[in-house]
């Protein structure tokens, strides 16, 4: 299950930089998937089922703090809001612009960064599809 939600999480992420670079505003939304799905990894390593929810700071708040990687998942809980803004109008129907160029890319490096260390945590290859974690316990 960690394995290929975090392979799950890189298909979200790479969709999300292909969409930034034909200047897609769903490139938001990919980003915010991307780390959600890293969170509910890393709290599925915690014994905490996740369900699908975009409330990432809560979610993030689950993990404990004796976990090394809450520190990076907090720098990513942030990206809850990409979930819906970018996807509809406003009620009172307009679109919101999408994050600008450098936000949107400093985003995608820190959900690159949550993703490399949790994939090094769990022993994850991130290329091997349905290749298990080499660890499902919670980093300490």
């Amino acid at each position: 299950m960690i394995a290929n939600t975090l392979r799950l999480a890189q298909a979200d992420l790479d969709a999300a930089e292909l969409l930034h670079a034909g200047k897609n505003r769903y490139a938001a939304y990919h980003c915010e998937q991307a780390a959600e799905k890293i969170i509910k990894a890393v709290l599925t390593s915690e014994g905490v089922h996740a369900n699908i929810k975009h409330q990432l700071d809560d979610m993030v708040q689950q993990v404990p703090d004796a976990n090394p990687l809450k520190s990076l998942l907090k720098q990513i809980e942030h990206l809850a809001a990409y979930a819906t803004t970018y996807r509809y109008a406003t009620t009172s129907g307009s679109i919101k612009p999408s994050p600008d160029d450098n936000t949107l890319k400093a985003d995608m490096a820190s959900v690159n960064a949550a993703l490399s260390a949790a994939a090094t945590a769990f022993g994850v290859d991130l290329s091997k599809r349905d290749l298990p974690a080499r660890t499902a316990r919670a980093p300490r």
